[in-house]
């Protein structure tokens, strides 16, 4: 299942979806909270009789806030009837994150709570808090910024990965978010797992023109 971004061009939530309705290669979208302040909070309520239908059309999924909160219960419960699943960014402090964690997942769907590779050590220190076993979102950008190989890292974590943020990091290894490019190394060592893999593949791009060469990428090579 092939994803793309709320944000793919400028405007809100509403206008990103209208824009993606005849897109027929997008089968989901990640509705994305990076930041969740009042303003956004506004534009998201207001939208949001509107945005539910699209739930025929598309899977959703939620990218939680940077710097997540258990204040953010108030969005987890407002998105839980809507979206399969949720991303999360490890915190520095995993054990104080995860108390919370523990009580969304009781409260929400114990496996709807995917942890994703951001900074380097955190995600390993949160999954030990539970055990180890977790959902996984595999992020191929930070892995590679971390001089990390995207193949390992699915190995590793096969059958806990349930979403693929697919994308590359910049020119001479600059930030992330840039189209995969098939004759990279990378990329090709991950064709077997892609190729079989059966959770939602994200082009987490930030613009239409970006995620459409990823999702030619795609076509021509899973």
């Amino acid at each position: 299942m092939l994803a793309a971004p709320s944000w793919v061009i400028p405007g809100t939530y509403l206008e990103n979806l209208r824009f993606l309705d005849d897109k027929k290669e997008v089968d989901a979208v990640e509705l994305l909270f990076f930041l969740y302040d009042d303003g956004i909070k506004a534009e998201f309520l207001r939208e949001l009789p509107a945005i539910r239908d699209f739930s025929e059309r598309f899977l959703f999924t939620a990218h939680l806030p940077d710097g997540l909160k258990e204040a953010h219960e108030e969005l987890v419960e407002t998105l839980s009837p809507l979206v399969k699943h949720f991303i999360v960014h490890p915190a520095q402090e995993a054990e104080a994150q995860a108390r919370f964690l523990k009580t969304w997942m009781s409260r929400y769907g114990m496996r709807r709570f995917l942890l994703e590779n951001t900074v380097p050590g955190r995600i390993e220190a949160l999954l030990a808090c539970f055990g180890g076993d977790a959902p996984v979102c595999m992020d191929t950008a930070h892995l590679l910024l971390e001089g990390k190989n995207p193949a390992d890292f699915a190995r590793r974590y096969d059958g806990q990965i349930k979403e693929v943020h697919l994308n590359r990091t910049g020119e001479g290894g600059g930030d992330g978010h840039k189209p995969p490019r098939a004759d990279d190394p990378w990329f090709l060592e991950l064709l077997p797992f892609l190729r079989h893999f059966s959770g939602i593949v994200n082009l987490e791009l930030f613009s239409w023109d970006e995620v459409r060469q990823g999702l030619d990428c795609l076509e021509k090579n899973v």
